[in-house]
């Protein structure tokens, strides 16, 4: 599920004030949702982020044993060491990878950085066309592509232009820009899910693509200026 995250994009535009770049954003929740979005799927997707939400879907069979079983209720109530028990498993041996054993077992380390070179390759063409279409000369572009850590479930990639000139922003992606991105960033070789169990292994999920303004080639630029 590939959101694209613009000041135009989200519920609550606070969030896209940063004070650094690269500014890793998926950590604000359910604040990057598109308008709109209640009830959709990236609403539900994006509530899967928020931890006190998974602890309460973990602990969801104790109450329901409770209703089920009344007599059982209070021996059940009175084991709540068990109860942490069952949120750390399942956060920790269900929805992460938490070693370096358990990430090599979903793919081997030259492999996963072959697929994070691939997402670098695609981001610095993504950043080429962009500065070239938008005619920027100088200061720096960053891709910053963000994947959740969460595994086993549908992965969610969050893609931002950020800048630190002249002071560190989120930039507005136009339509040509934002379709840009989704023709290139992914494809049935390299998928997102592709992708996620590449940051999986690695244990990165925030991928930073940087381009200098100035690396921009004539030909690109010319190329922006024919096709625009």
């Amino acid at each position: 599920m590939l959101h694209l995250v613009t000041p135009s994009t989200v519920t609550n535009r606070a969030i896209m004030r940063i004070r650094k770049v690269p500014r890793q954003l998926i950590g604000h929740g359910m604040g990057l949702l598109p308008p709109g979005s209640f009830g959709r799927a990236i609403f539900w997707r994006m509530a899967t982020e928020i931890s006190f939400l998974r602890y309460c879907a973990a602990l969801t069979p104790f109450p329901v044993a409770m209703l089920l079983f009344p007599e059982a209720a209070l021996p059940i109530g009175q084991f709540p060491a068990f109860m942490f028990l069952v949120v750390y498993l399942v956060e920790s041996r269900v929805l992460s990878v938490d070693n370096a054993e358990r990430r090599h077992r979903l793919m081997p380390e030259k492999e996963a950085e072959r697929g994070a070179d691939i997402a670098r390759a695609r981001g610095r063409q993504i950043l080429t066309r962009i500065a070239a279409r938008r005619g920027l000369r100088s200061g720096d572009l960053h891709l910053v592509i963000e994947q959740s850590s969460l595994a086993r479930i549908p992965p969610i990639t969050l893609v931002s232009l950020q800048t630190a000139t002249p002071e560190p922003q989120i930039l507005e992606l136009d339509d040509e820009e934002r379709q840009l991105i989704r023709d290139t960033l992914f494809d049935a070789e390299f998928t997102e899910d592709r992708m996620h169990v590449t940051s999986l292994a690695l244990g990165r999920f925030l991928h930073d693509v940087t381009l200098d303004a100035r690396s921009v080639s004539a030909h690109a630029r010319l190329e922006a200026l024919a096709t625009a």
